[in-house]
């Protein structure tokens, strides 16, 4: 945060909503498959469609955070947002704008993936019906009290987690990641970071769904975004396309990759989202991690662009990966 606020003067921000896409929030349950809706940021609301004789499916929420800043205060340091959340104004009046909430997955525990405001008001709305939440290993710590013990689970790289309800059962993977977690000075890797994958069987058959999480794909000691076929990458990824693909829905970063030589490592640029892509099978991704907090160097109308231009370069479709308007959905 210091890296991204320090000395910089962005014009641009204050009109911030002119280079998002914007569209409103329909929470509509689908009538067949899986339905997600960007809700800023790597926030991802997953709904399935209900099974027979139901109003709702299951609903998944990744790493939701509506606060303004993603720091560990809300009056001075880190970033504010220069696009709302979607469905509310306040923590509360998004959190209340959501449909019933089944299961939180947490990808690690970097202030903007994990939000303490944001989960209190999620499991205070559902006391009577809490929803199970999933933590990487060692993340304890920060939700205990929040959520109740009996539905809280750590998992480690590759541990599987079985998910029964009466909205039906989804079985989740968590997997590995190219980053690092910290809260303060004082707990770097102390905790694991990660992605988390979904595998549910449904009326109309099998359905995989990815998040990645945060993460880099290289080590790029350049402002290059060229593909260099003879640099090491994360391998993580095309074990990933091996032991649970193909994937139906991938949520993949494309933003707060500026300067590469400081971030490549940890983030993605849109010139690396789509050899992840390709690396784990993905057969539909939306992008994430853009578009709503001024995290590093490079310009925030940036990374649909370089979007494009990274599509063209490995020959994949708008139709294949693309950006969603903040609030819209995506449906396979």
């Amino acid at each position: 945060f210091v890296w991204s606020g320090v000395g910089k003067k962005r014009p641009e921000l204050a009109d911030g909503c002119t280079f998002v896409p914007r569209a409103e929030c329909d929470f509509t349950p689908p009538a067949t498959g899986v339905k997600s809706t960007w809700l800023g940021h790597a926030a991802v609301l997953i709904q399935y469609a209900p099974l027979a004789g139901q109003e709702r499916g299951l609903n998944i929420l990744f790493d939701p955070v509506f606060s303004d800043r993603c720091g560990p205060t809300q009056w001075f340091g880190a970033p504010r947002r220069f696009t709302p959340v979607p469905c509310g104004a306040t923590v509360a009046e998004a959190v209340d704008a959501l449909p019933p909430l089944d299961i939180v997955a947490i990808s690690h525990n970097h202030y903007d993936h994990l939000d303490i405001p944001t989960l209190r008001a999620i499991f205070a709305k559902q006391a009577a019906t809490p929803p199970a939440l999933l933590i990487p290993l060692n993340t304890l710590r920060l939700v205990r009290g929040i959520a109740p013990d009996e539905l809280v689970r750590e998992a480690d790289w590759w541990e599987e987690i079985a998910v029964s309800s009466d909205r039906g059962d989804a079985h989740f993977t968590y997997t590995p990641a190219q980053h690092m977690t910290a809260r303060t000075a004082f707990d770097m890797a102390a905790s694991l970071w990660g992605g988390w994958c979904v595998k549910t069987k449904r009326d109309g058959g099998a359905q995989t769904v990815w998040f990645a999480g945060d993460t880099g794909y290289s080590a790029v000691d350049t402002e290059t975004y060229e593909i260099d076929e003879s640099r090491p990458v994360c391998p993580a990824f095309k074990e990933i396309g091996s032991r649970l693909g193909p994937i139906d829905l991938a949520f993949l970063p494309i933003g707060a990759y500026s300067t590469r030589s400081f971030l490549s490592t940890v983030h993605c640029a849109p010139i690396d989202a789509v050899r992840v892509f390709k690396d784990v099978n993905a057969r539909k991704a939306v992008a994430i991690h853009w578009g709503t907090w001024d995290l590093s160097n490079e310009p925030i109308s940036e990374p649909p662009r370089m979007l494009a231009e990274a599509r063209e370069t490995v020959g994949l479709t708008q139709e294949q990966f693309d950006i969603c308007a903040l609030g819209g959905s995506v449906s396979v």
